[in-house]
């Protein structure tokens, strides 16, 4: 099966039948695993104004779509990695609206605020809390308030720190900084300052690297390059690539290529967490195949932080999705693969040459605009010499850090046993459990009267090996 993202805009629109023919397409639950992710639960928690009977029908509406389209399957960052999870949207929006009122309120006493004055710990904890708050700053924050240059952003940033520079003027700061930059227009003047660099939207076309702009207009400047790491820390609420194409979309909207409306109404509010949750979309989506966005401003900056740090997942709005499948994905029987691989075969233009680490040749690959067996994008002929199959497909990951789900292997083996059958050893469909994420992976093996089939997972890769039958074997009947 085929892992594809859509970003909200694109279910939304889908739930309200703005995108009949991307609807016929991608709910072929054979063909394509949907996923969704806690930044879709980000977006609904998002829209919640006044929890009336109507819009509580919307919510539940919204998320019983999103079971319908991915049956619950969630991509989930637990800190350290994104993993697969099965929750119910729910259960997700229930946790996002209990845990909100934590984020009204940074101060320490409310942080502390669960240990109240009967706990045997109370005095310890409070002791503890008086201490943070008389703590004072880095002397840094008070050189920084100093400088007329850097006090004015610091003032926007964290209001009124500069009256309190102690660990306790800090979270309350923080606190409001937080409410202000989420809930109000304040990311639009953050944005401003930054761009005061010079740099804004007019620097940019599509004829320029958005990021050589940038870099380019701090070297006028007298610095080197505007790299985000020194100014976001990387690796504690997510992994490290997480961050690195968060960090690096918001650096793009910041500095003003293909930004976000920043505006709030009585009937609208677009402030810095929409851009934030736009950017965990593009980062969650760079686990699949494919992401499908209807947004211009996130497609655009998605497509360029992908580029910068050679992420492959292939970034689509809904009719060039369409148009994709048409020309490469349309196909759906066994028989329609295999041709579909020979056909490929033939293409000598589109391989070059596969080396191993000591240069000797393996043969030759074709990274494909297919996905044969609704799985493989590669084909590889090896050279005679090393290897007796006619032809391996591989799996070439879309990044660095990369992950299948079982239900990719289970739809792509359904293929091969509604076709071929029972295997030599006397397996059939997939089965819960029988990959260990730690060891090799036999699979299955066919013996066919034209030559063997056999699908396998070796070194944590999953391939499938075709070998001909030589001159004078015995041929099988199939």
């Amino acid at each position: 099966m085929i892992k594809v993202y859509l970003d909200w805009n694109v279910m939304s629109g889908m739930k309200n039948n703005h995108f009949t023919e991307l609807n016929d397409i991608i709910l072929n639950k054979d063909k394509f695993l949907l996923l969704y992710s806690t930044s879709h639960i980000g977006d609904i928690f998002a829209s919640i104004k006044d929890q009336s009977e109507q819009e509580q029908k919307m919510v539940k509406e919204d998320l019983d779509y999103i079971t319908f389209l991915t049956d619950d399957l969630c991509l989930v960052n637990d800190s350290k990695e994104v993993v697969f999870s099965q929750y119910q949207p729910r259960e997700l929006l229930d946790d996002r609206i209990r845990e909100a009122p934590l984020f009204e309120d940074f101060s320490l006493d409310n942080l502390f605020s669960s240990i109240e004055e009967g706990n045997p710990m109370f005095g310890i904890v409070d002791s503890m809390k008086n201490m943070i708050a008389s703590t004072p700053l880095d002397l840094a924050f008070k050189e920084a308030f100093e400088n007329p240059e850097s006090a004015a952003m610091l003032d926007k940033m964290f209001p009124g720190l500069k009256e309190d520079q102690t660990m306790n003027g800090f979270f309350k700061s923080f606190g409001k900084m937080f409410h202000n930059m989420n809930e109000t227009e304040d990311y639009k003047d953050l944005r401003n300052m930054v761009q005061q660099i010079g740099v804004n939207s007019g620097h940019f076309n599509e004829n320029k690297n958005p990021f050589e702009v940038i870099d380019n207009a701090y070297k006028k400047i007298g610095v080197e390059n505007s790299n985000v790491d020194k100014y976001f820390e990387k690796g504690k609420n997510a992994p490290e690539w997480f961050d690195d194409i968060t960090n690096e979309y918001i650096k793009l909207d910041m500095h003003g290529f293909k930004a976000d409306k920043v505006k709030v109404t009585a009937k609208e509010k677009n402030t810095f967490n929409n851009t934030t949750e736009d950017a965990s979309h593009s980062a969650f989506a760079s686990r699949c195949e494919f992401y499908i966005t209807n947004d211009d401003k996130n497609y655009h900056k998605t497509k360029a932080v992908f580029q910068k740090l050679g992420i492959f997942t292939i970034v689509l709005k809904p009719n060039e999705f369409i148009q994709y499948y048409n020309f490469f994905l349309n196909v759906n029987s066994f028989d329609g693969h295999y041709k579909s691989i020979i056909d490929e075969m033939k293409r000598i233009e589109n391989f070059q040459e596969q080396r191993y680490q000591n240069g000797e040749s393996f043969g030759w690959v074709n990274f494909t605009n297919q996905y044969f067996f609704n799985f493989f994008n590669k084909i590889l002929i090896p050279n005679p010499e090393t290897n007796d199959a006619l032809f391996v497909l591989g799996k070439e990951s879309p990044s660095k850090r990369y992950i299948i789900s079982h239900k990719e292997i289970e739809g792509m083996l359904k293929l091969f046993v509604n076709k071929l059958g029972i295997d030599i050893n006397g397996k059939s469909y997939f089965e819960v459990g029988e990959i260990n994420t730690e060891e090799d992976w036999t699979g299955r093996t066919w013996e066919l009267n034209f030559g063997q089939i056999s699908i396998k997972r070796l070194n944590g890769w999953f391939q499938m090996y075709f070998f001909p039958l030589k001159e004078g074997e015995k041929q099988v009947e199939n």
